[in-house]
C-alpha cells in the first residue's frame, strides 16, 4: 500500500561513508523513519530533530505586528492579488510574504496566515491583523468568498484603495511647493515684524498719530507679535510634532485633505473625485454580484463625511423604497447629467455595473483635467498673494519712515 501518512521536516546531522559531517533536512513520518531513510542514503545519523517553523524576519526583529500605514495596506492587498492570480493559494501567498524582509508587512502577513490556520476567516483577519476597515474592500472579499474569484476581487480592492491614495497625494503634492513658499514668506514677514520693525519704533513713538493708517497698523501688529512670538513658536513646534505622529500612523494625509477640502474651489475638485471613486466602487460591487441596496449601503459607509456622503445615504434610502437608481442620482445632484444618463442606459439594457464603471472612467478623466487646471491656477495665485503680503508689509514700514522724515523737516 502507498505511504499516505503525513510527513514533517527533520533537521539532521550525519556522517557519510568517508566520515565527513553533513547537515540538512529530510521529510519523514517520525525520527525512526528519518533514520531509516538516511541510512538508505549511506549516511549515519548523529542527531535528528524536528525542524522549527521559519520565523518571519519582521517578527524576529520586532517581536510584534506593527501598525500598517495606508500605503502598506494597499501593498498587502495588491501583492496578495498578484500571487493568488498566479494560481498560488492564499495560504502559500501569505507564507511567501511572511518570509520576506518587509517589516510590518511581513509580520502582518504571518499573523494573518496564523489566524486563518487557526480557523479564522480571511475577512476577519484583514480587520484584526491589517487594521483594514474599508467597507468596500471587505464587501468585495465577502463576495469573493462566495463566488471564489478572490484574486480578481483583491485586484479591484487594491485599485480602489490606490485611487483614493492617489487623489490625496496628488492634491498634497500639488500644494507642496506653494505651501513651502507660503511658510517661507510667513517666516520672512514674521522676522520683519519681530526683529526689524521694533528697531524703528523709537523714531515714530512720539508722532504715531501723524503717520499713515497702514503704517500704524503695521507697528501695532509688530508689537502684538513681539509679545506673543514665544507662544506661537511653541504652538508650531507642538503642531509639527503632532503632524509627524499622525504621519507615522498614516493619518496625516487624510486630515490635511479634509482641512483643505473646506476651501470652495478645493471642495469642488475633491467632490468630483469622490463621486468618481464612489461609482467605481459601486460598479465593482455590482460586478461581484452584490445586491444593489447592499452595494449602496457599502459606498455610503465608505464615502468620507460631507455632502457626498449625505447624498449617498439619501440615494440608498430612495432605492430601498423602490426608486430607480438613475432617478435617485438625478435628485441627489452629485454627478453630471451625462453620468446619470449612462446609469439609466445600464438599467434599461441590464448592464448596470458595466455602464456605471464606464461613467466612473469618464468622470475620472474629467476629474483629472479639473485637478490639473485647479493646481495650474492655484500655484501662481498663491505666489501673487505671498508677494503682496511681503510687499505691503515693506511698503507700510517705509511709508511710515518717510512720513516721519517729512515731518521732521
Amino acid at each position: 500500500m502507498p505511504d499516505t501518512a503525513a510527513t514533517v521536516l527533520f533537521d539532521y546531522t550525519a556522517r557519510d561513508g568517508e566520515g565527513l559531517r553533513k547537515k540538512g533536512q529530510i521529510a519523514a513520518r517520525d525520527s525512526a523513519h528519518a533514520t531509516q531513510k538516511l541510512r538508505a542514503e549511506g549516511l549515519y545519523p548523529i542527531e535528528i530533530a524536528a525542524s522549527k517553523p521559519k520565523e518571519p524576519v519582521a517578527a524576529k526583529r520586532s517581536g510584534k505586528v506593527g501598525r500598517l500605514t495606508q500605503r502598506q495596506k494597499v501593498a498587502v492587498i495588491s501583492r496578495l492579488a498578484k500571487l493568488t492570480g498566479s494560481q498560488i493559494n492564499l495560504d502559500r501567498a501569505l507564507s511567501i510574504m511572511a518570509e520576506g524582509d518587509d517589516g510590518a508587512i511581513s509580520a502582518s502577513a504571518a499573523a494573518l496566515r496564523m489566524h486563518m490556520r487557526e480557523g479564522g476567516g480571511f475577512m476577519d483577519g484583514l480587520r484584526t491583523h491589517l487594521g483594514l476597515e474599508d467597507a468596500a474592500t471587505l464587501a468585495l472579499v465577502r463576495g469573493a468568498e462566495i463566488s471564489g474569484d478572490l484574486s480578481e476581487a483583491l485586484a479591484t480592492a487594491a485599485g480602489i484603495l490606490e485611487q483614493r491614495l492617489m487623489l490625496v497625494r496628488r492634491i498634497m503634492t500639488g500644494l507642496l511647493y506653494p505651501g513651502l513658499l507660503l511658510v517661507v514668506a510667513l517666516i520672512s514677514v514674521g522676522l520683519i515684524m519681530i526683529a526689524i520693525i521694533p528697531q524703528f519704533r523709537p523714531l515714530v513713538e512720539d508722532r504715531m498719530d501723524m503717520i499713515p493708517v497702514l503704517g500704524r497698523a503695521i507697528f501695532a501688529i509688530s508689537a502684538a507679535l513681539t509679545a506673543i512670538w514665544p507662544l506661537i513658536v511653541t504652538a508650531l513646534l507642538f503642531g509639527g510634532f503632532a503632524l509627524w505622529l499622525l504621519h507615522r500612523r498614516g493619518k496625516a494625509l487624510p486630515i490635511l485633505s479634509a482641512a483643505t477640502s473646506r476651501l470652495p474651489l478645493v471642495r469642488d475638485v475633491i467632490g468630483r473625485n469622490q463621486v468618481m471613486i464612489v461609482l467605481h466602487i459601486l460598479g465593482a460591487l455590482l460586478r461581484r454580484e452584490v445586491i444593489l441596496s447592499e452595494a449602496l449601503r457599502v459606498v455610503a459607509e465608505t464615502a468620507p463625511g460631507g455632502r457626498v456622503k449625505g447624498a449617498l445615504k439619501k440615494v440608498s434610502s430612495e432605492v430601498e423604497t423602490g426608486a430607480a437608481l438613475s432617478t435617485a442620482f438625478a435628485g441627489a445632484n452629485i454627478m453630471p447629467s451625462a453620468a446619470v444618463e449612462m446609469v439609466r442606459i445600464g438599467e434599461e439594457t441590464g448592464d448596470l455595473s458595466g455602464m456605471i464603471e464606464r461613467a466612473a472612467e469618464e468622470m475620472r478623466e474629467a476629474a483629472d483635467r479639473d485637478l490639473e487646471r485647479f493646481l495650474a491656477l492655484f500655484q501662481p495665485a498663491l505666489i501673487i498673494i505671498v508677494g503682496l503680503l511681503v510687499g505691503v508689509s515693506l511698503y507700510a514700514l517705509f511709508s511710515a519712515i518717510v512720513s516721519v522724515n517729512s515731518i521732521s523737516f
